[in-house]
């Protein structure tokens, strides 16, 4: 059931460009109704000054991530309302049973990397669903990365130039397979990372349990950061130095937030 919500109280402003003509225009959306949108990305549907419409994610920093149908409907051109419809909030197995548990881990690895990922499908439904879930698993790890996950149709996939996202993780949901894989590897450690969480037999405390392990990681990983930052790129020393502050830190997470610090240093210096 759609709420229909009055544009009131303060407003920001949002540049595009139009994805059918690229003319570039701006749109206010409401602050309060974005920022406090619990899923964490609120998707809008836009008829645009041109006289285009199209649909737009974004998340609570006022990103754009993607494109889809609308829980918001915004008028440009006459005082707007707002019509929120609510997405049904998916536990963790679900969303790993929606992508495959292969689709899954190399989403969740190309998170956690920052690492360009491309969801396709044929049913948007589906597609706007694991895309506001999977965003709001890894809310906070992503929030740098506006344009980490995108989702388009599969028409639209397909009627792109294959070489536009030849070094980008592609993966089709319509079969739950990797469509371009720019790893080359089994991902041994966030399938194990993965499968002691599902192993949890409350399904609430399965994405807790996910949500904090991927946070802790993320600590260690900006640690390590700081360590490259200054010079020391040797992960046995590293290591050594972390195990002094903490010896219960588990090696295959130092290993992994080791492969994540890595990987965002090289990306921050090209």
């Amino acid at each position: 059931m759609r709420e229909t919500i009055e544009m009131s109280g303060n407003t920001r402003n949002i540049d595009l460009i139009c994805p059918v003509c690229n003319t570039k225009q701006s749109i206010q959306l409401p602050v309060d109704l974005i920022a406090n949108n619990i899923k964490g990305v609120s998707t809008i549907a836009i008829n645009a000054q041109c006289g285009h419409s199209f649909h737009i994610f974004v998340d609570k920093n006022f990103a754009v991530r993607g494109y889809q149908r609308s829980d918001f409907d915004i008028q440009l051109d006459t005082a707007g309302t707002v019509e929120r419809e609510p997405i049904q909030d998916l536990s963790l197995s679900a969303v790993v049973r929606m992508f495959g548990e292969d689709a899954f881990v190399h989403a969740m690895h190309s998170m956690l990397l920052g690492q360009k990922c491309v969801l396709y499908g044929s049913d948007q439904q589906i597609l706007k669903s694991l895309f506001i879930n999977f965003i709001e698993i890894f809310e906070r790890e992503i929030g740098d990365s506006a344009d980490a996950l995108e989702i388009m149709s599969k028409d639209e996939y397909e009627s792109i130039n294959p070489v536009m996202y030849s070094n980008d993780l592609v993966i089709d949901l319509d079969f739950s397979v990797v469509k371009v894989d720019p790893f080359n590897d089994k991902l041994k450690l966030e399938r194990d990372l993965l499968k002691e969480c599902l192993d949890v037999k409350d399904v609430e405390a399965q994405k807790n349990l996910f949500k904090e392990k991927i946070a802790k990681i993320f600590l260690y990983a900006n640690v390590i950061l700081n360590f490259i930052n200054m010079g020391t790129t040797n992960f046995k020393d590293i290591k050594k130095a972390m195990k002094q502050t903490n010896k219960n830190i588990p090696q295959k997470d130092l290993q992994l937030s080791y492969e994540i610090a890595q990987h965002r240093y090289k990306k921050y210096l090209k």
